[in-house]
C-alpha cells in the first residue's frame, strides 16, 4: 500500500517514513522541489500557486496530512496569517483536487493540535470537550473545518490532534533541556499549567495505526498521563542528574521575551488519551519517565 505524505520532510515526517517503510508501506512526499539523491519517492506541488502533480493522488491509497507552519516562533501579524493559512490552503489544494479527480484513497490521516481546547485549568478534557477561545483554538477549528470537506472523496478520514512532542532529534524537548543541562532550568509561570505530551516514537505508530485500522474520527494524539510545567521540568532534571534550584521564570519575563506566543507555555490543557486506547493503540512510553530514558 502507498502512503503519500505532506510535510513529510518535518521532524513527524521523517520518523513517520521510517516506520511506515518497516511496516512495508511504500512512502512519497509532497514537495517544492525535488530533491537530487533523495531515496523517497517525491512529488511535486506549490501550495502558494494551487498546484499538484495528479500521479501523485493517483499513486497514493494513502495520505498523512502534515504540513503547515510551526507555530514556535513569535507570533507577529504576518506569522500568525501564515500559520492558519499554510494549514488551509495545503488542505483546500488537496480537497479540490480529490473533489475533481478520480481517485481511490483509503485513508486520509491529518494533523490537528490540542490547542483546540485552550486553557483548561485543572479540568480534563476529551474529544468531546467545547472548543477554546484563543487564537489557537481559532486556527485548530478552521484547519479541522477544511479537513472535514474531503471525507466524501475519501473512506476513512482521521484527524489527530497532537500534543507536545518529545524527541531527541529537536522540537520543544530540546528547548526544555538547554537551560537545564546548564543549570539554570527551571519551571515556567506558575508551574501548574499541564503539558499534554507525546514521544515521537508513540505519536508516528499513531498515525501509522490510523491507517491499518481505518480510523474514522476525531482522536487525542498524547500519552496516558500529562503532566505540569513544574513536573515536567523536574523529570528531565533528574534524568540529566541536574539540579532545578532557580526560583520560577515569572510569566511577564516570558511575555516580554516571546510576546503573544508566550501563551502557548503559560497556559495549559489535560488532555485524555482514552479514546484512542480504547480502539486498540498501545503506547510504548506511557509515562514522563519511560519517555525521557528513552531521548535522553
Amino acid at each position: 500500500m502507498n502512503v503519500l505524505i505532506t510535510g513529510g520532510s518535518g521532524l513527524v515526517g521523517q520518523t513517520l517514513t521510517s516506520i511506515l517503510e518497516e511496516k512495508g508501506f511504500e512512502v512519497a512526499i509532497l514537495s517544492r522541489s525535488v530533491k537530487p539523491g533523495s531515496k523517497i519517492r517525491q512529488f511535486l506541488w506549490d501550495v502558494d500557486k494551487g498546484q499538484i502533480d495528479q500521479a501523485a493522488l493517483s499513486w497514493a491509497d494513502h495520505i498523512v496530512h502534515l504540513a503547515g507552519e510551526t507555530v514556535g516562533q513569535r507570533w507577529t501579524k504576518a506569522t500568525k496569517e501564515r500559520i492558519l493559512s499554510s494549514r488551509i490552503k495545503s488542505t483546500e489544494l488537496l480537497y479540490e483536487e480529490l473533489r475533481t479527480g478520480d481517485y481511490n484513497i483509503k485513508s486520509f490521516v491529518s494533523a490537528s493540535a490540542i490547542g483546540y481546547y485552550g486553557d483548561t485549568g485543572e479540568s480534563e478534557v476529551n474529544e468531546q470537550s467545547a472548543i477554546g477561545e484563543d487564537y489557537l483554538a481559532d486556527v485548530v477549528q478552521q484547519w479541522e473545518n477544511a479537513v472535514e470537506k474531503v471525507k466524501p472523496y475519501v473512506e476513512n478520514l482521521a484527524k489527530l490532534r497532537i500534543g507536545i512532542v518529545l524527541s531527541a532529534k529537536g522540537g520543544a524537548l530540546e528547548k526544555m533541556v538547554l537551560p537545564i543541562r546548564w543549570g539554570v532550568g527551571s519551571p515556567l509561570g506558575s508551574g501548574k499549567q499541564w503539558m499534554s505530551w507525546i514521544d515521537l516514537e508513540d505519536l508516528c505508530q499513531m498515525f501509522a495505526f490510523a491507517i491499518e485500522q481505518g480510523l474514522n474520527r476525531t482522536y487525542n494524539a498524547v500519552a496516558p498521563y500529562p503532566v505540569t510545567n513544574k513536573v515536567m521540568t523536574k523529570a528531565i532534571a533528574r534524568q540529566l542528574s541536574r539540579p532545578v534550584w532557580l526560583p520560577n521564570v515569572p510569566a511577564f519575563a516570558l511575555k516580554t521575551i516571546l510576546g503573544e506566543m508566550s501563551s502557548i507555555v503559560l497556559t495549559g490543557s489535560k488532555v485524555s488519551s482514552l479514546a484512542i486506547q480504547k480502539e486498540g493503540f498501545k503506547f510504548e512510553h506511557e509515562t514522563i519517565e519511560s519517555s525521557l530514558a528513552h531521548l535522553l
